[in-house]
């Protein structure tokens, strides 16, 4: 397949970054300049997502083979890899892989290794439905849009991939039409076949419940040095909602590794 888009800054030892649903690479900019200077930090968009190509079928594992490609493509052979939601997921999918080779330490933020109930499939309706040849703005979009999804916080988050195309028309940055298709895929526990063995920080946000308690028996069934930081105050998003609290947990791991 293609090359996935990356961007890459910062001296230092490697730290892949893989973004979550609907997101891209830009979602973890504000973090990623203060990791910079201690490390080498490559944010990654997901096949489908941001400027890489999509593929024929958006799962976890092809997603997970699609990284791991772009790993060796680029010579890197010493790498930490950090992962939010989605890209959580596909985290944990490059590590037990028996393909990955090189990794040092794996951060999963606010997600487990298991499937979870289809719960974006109003936001998947609503975005499908979006006319995007007959709205002329963003602001016409997020009024669009706001009866299905009423969080502004959550449009304004999925309104940053709308952009006009040379056509002038409005586009999405990720691939809607396949991202519905396979979102049963997507929404499954992460094909772990081999026991991740590098040190694992699970980082939840306080206010979220994409990870449980009941969660540990699983994590500790795939990562043999399992931990857990949590964020107090902060929802699904931590690394935007808290971003200073976020780096300096990170780093933190990062230097015990």
């Amino acid at each position: 397949m293609s090359r996935l888009n990356s961007q890459q800054a910062g001296l230092g030892p490697v730290l892949i970054m893989l973004h979550g649903l609907f997101g891209s690479l830009d979602n973890f900019r504000s973090v990623s300049i203060h990791m910079e200077r201690g490390l080498t930090v490559l944010r990654m968009d997901l096949p489908g997502h941001g400027l890489s190509p999509s593929l024929p079928t958006l799962s976890i594992e092809a997603m997970a083979e699609a990284v791991l490609a772009e790993i060796d493509r680029q010579g890197i052979r010493q790498f930490h890899l950090l992962g939010h939601s989605l890209g959580g997921k596909v985290a944990m999918a490059v590590a037990g892989s028996p393909d990955c080779q090189g990794l040092q330490s794996l951060c999963v933020v606010d997600i487990a290794p298991r499937s979870y109930p289809p719960h974006h499939q109003e936001i998947l309706d609503a975005l499908q439905a979006l006319d995007l040849q007959g709205i002329e703005d963003r602001r016409e979009a997020d009024s669009a849009l706001r009866s299905a999804i009423p969080d502004a916080g959550v449009r304004a988050f999925l309104l940053k991939s709308l952009y006009r195309h040379e056509s002038g028309r409005f586009r999405w940055r990720f691939d809607l039409p396949q991202l519905a298709k396979d979102y049963p895929l997507i929404s499954r526990a992460p094909r772990i076949l081999e026991t991740i063995q590098p040190p694992t920080l699970f980082i939840k946000g306080g206010s979220s419940d994409y990870l449980r308690s009941d969660d540990e028996p699983a994590i500790k069934a795939v990562c043999a040095q399992p931990s857990l930081k949590i964020i107090p105050g902060a929802g699904h998003w931590p690394h935007a909602e808290k971003p200073a609290q976020f780096t300096r947990i990170c780093q933190e791991f990062l230097s015990h590794v």
